[in-house]
């Protein structure tokens, strides 16, 4: 399946098994569309030309098969964000679905449900991406609350105090979803599976079995906002993250404090992985 994101488009081939996701082929390219979308409201020409060219690398592989893909955030607020998928349509065809905030944000929860040593608990998903924080509670398969709030890092960077951004836009949001006691928080997507691999890199004792305290989370940072991009290349981060890993983390530990839970579990599963269930089932009942 082909994900249209704010800062990255993403191809996963997948298999099915058991009601698992697993990867045949994952393949991403940052297109940063987010980078002008956000503050000019369209898709500027330069960036349409990127996200073409690398829709174009990344379906070469798959030959004669069109994928299943959607579309996020970006294509939602840009003014012509539905323009460029008729141009993906006509130019490669293949539709994209673009999805609404609430798909999303379920997409997201089958996603990380899947990979959860308890599918019936109550899970708090958190997927910081580009443009957003979807925030998705369900329990047992139900969603009971999802939302999606302007605090992607590629919208975010450069503001002066995100916690207190955070606060502001968020409070009300995560103090609902802490009174609702959720028996694990989950944070999703790219930034928060680079923070892990930090975790682990700077050897910190809450970074096991796929989880990171919110200590390490507050630690790290503090220890990010000031890096040299030489430093961020000492610490292992990808340079195509140089300027976003900061306002990520930063964010997330946010997020996490308000939450007040002191261990949190980062999913290798989201959106993604949700879409291809999704499309595993539908198949499933054809079939049938």
């Amino acid at each position: 399946m082909l994900d249209l994101g704010s800062n990255t488009f993403h191809l996963l081939e997948a298999e099915v098994v058991a009601g698992a996701v697993v990867p045949v082929a994952d393949r991403k390219l940052a297109v940063r569309l987010g980078d002008e979308t956000f503050a000019q409201g369209e898709i500027p020409v330069e960036a349409w030309d990127r996200g073409l060219a690398a829709i174009e690398a990344l379906i070469a592989p798959l030959g004669w098969r069109k994928p299943v893909a959607v579309a996020t955030g970006v294509f939602r607020e840009a003014g012509n964000g539905e323009a460029f998928l008729a141009e993906v349509r006509r130019r490669f065809g293949f539709d994209v679905r673009l999805l609404s905030g609430e798909e999303e944000a379920r997409l997201v929860y089958d996603g990380v449900r899947a990979e959860a040593l308890d599918p019936s608990a109550r899970l708090a998903v958190f997927d910081l991406g580009g443009g957003s924080l979807e925030c998705v509670v369900g329990e047992r398969g139900r969603i009971e609350h999802a939302s999606s709030l302007p605090l992607g890092v590629l919208r975010v960077r450069g503001a002066t105090d995100l916690r207190a951004r955070v606060r502001e836009v968020a409070g009300d949001v995560l103090d609902a979803i802490r009174a609702s006691e959720p028996d694990e928080v989950v944070l999703a997507a790219g930034t928060a599976r680079a923070l892990l691999k930090l975790a682990k890199r700077l050897q910190r004792r809450d970074a096991v079995l796929g989880c990171i305290g919110s200590s390490t989370l507050r630690a790290m940072a503090e220890l990010l906002r000031g890096c040299t991009p030489e430093e961020l290349d000492g610490l292992g981060i990808p340079a195509a993250r140089h300027d976003t890993i900061a306002p990520g983390a930063l964010v997330l530990s946010a997020v996490v404090d308000r939450l007040d839970v002191p261990l949190v579990r980062v999913a290798q599963g989201a959106l993604r992985e949700g879409v291809v269930l999704h499309e595993a089932a539908l198949r499933s009942r054809r079939v049938a």
